[in-house]
């Protein structure tokens, strides 16, 4: 008597259907979590980025004293520039000169880059801040109004958008 070896043709193309289904089911699944862990990467790496310009700014507004605490966005981001070590910076008084610093030097190395397509974030001022002081009788000097900064920060490839607000 002859022993069988191997598959015959019907195992064989029960086998590839049902790889096939699983393949089916798993990949779109697959690509929907990636897709999904870049965008939860970007809103990470925005946050990033809004947490260092506010801690710089805050850093600048509470050393600051005289004419005008308020650090103002540079007009160099009226109109959208990308955030690289040697492009966008925040242009602020103080003590009577101006600073100008770079967003590579606030993040000690390069800022991060979107997870999707490693292009550099975006950054925009949508209104500078502004603060008026007031003095009364007695000489005492107060804040009479204030306007705080925004900017906007987005990722081209993902359109994903974070704004701050910046405070006194």
């Amino acid at each position: 008597m002859r022993t069988q070896r191997g598959f015959t043709l019907m195992e064989l193309i029960v086998s590839m259907s049902i790889m096939g289904t699983l393949a089916a089911l798993a990949i779109p699944y697959y690509l929907e979590q990636q897709a999904q862990s870049k965008t939860v990467k970007t809103v990470d790496n925005l946050n990033t980025i809004a947490s260092v310009i506010k801690v710089h700014y805050d850093s600048v507004v509470s050393r600051a004293s005289g004419a005008n605490p308020v650090p103002q966005v540079d007009a160099y981001l009226s109109s959208a520039q990308d955030i690289k070590d040697s492009t966008a910076v925040i242009t602020y008084e103080f003590n009577g000169s101006t600073h100008t610093v770079k967003f590579g030097d606030m993040f000690g190395k390069k800022p991060p880059v979107s997870p999707f397509g490693d292009q550099p974030y975006q950054i925009q001022s949508e209104q500078n801040a502004s603060i008026t002081f007031g003095q009364n009788a007695a000489g005492t000097v107060y804040i009479t109004s204030f306007t705080p900064a925004r900017i906007k920060i987005w990722d081209v490839q993902d359109s994903s958008l974070f704004n701050i607000k910046m405070k006194l």
